[in-house]
């Protein structure tokens, strides 16, 4: 089985105490958050705001390097089995302007908790949401 590894952010905008989460459509077709591989000797950290910056161009905002959320799913490319494993990172943004990377990038939107879990195509990006919102409001609430 081979392994893979891809850094993301998980982009959060709060206005009038709603919270909504930032999700891209990738050209495959699938509703995920932004992510990609590191490039040389990138950090995952690193790896994770440059691939932000590019996805969605937003150069702004706080990006949490102490609190990390783990994904992993398994797929088949060519015969080969591959066990697939994201960091992502929490980022709080201070606006919603996004420019899309159309290259590798369909469209986005900006999501309250019910529509993003409805919108998310996968299964364990969805697990991954619920325990991004539950790690919100404990903070929120602190």
């Amino acid at each position: 089985m081979l392994e893979d590894r891809s850094y993301g952010i998980i982009a959060v905008y709060e206005e009038g105490g709603a919270i909504y989460y930032l999700l891209l459509q990738h050209n495959a077709g699938h509703w995920a958050f932004p992510k990609g591989h590191a490039e040389g000797s990138e950090s995952p950290y690193e790896a994770a705001c440059r691939e932000f910056r590019e996805e969605t161009g937003i150069h702004d905002g706080h990006i949490l390097r102490d609190k990390s959320f783990i994904e992993n799913y398994s797929y088949t490319i060519q015969d080969d089995r591959v066990n697939k494993t994201v960091q992502y990172f929490l980022g709080r943004v201070t606006h919603k302007s996004v420019s899309i990377q159309h290259e590798e990038i369909k469209a986005y939107k900006w999501a309250e908790f019910p529509e993003a879990e409805a919108t998310i195509t996968f299964a364990e990006c969805k697990r991954l949401l619920q325990e991004v919102r539950q790690y919100i409001e404990t903070e929120n609430s602190a």
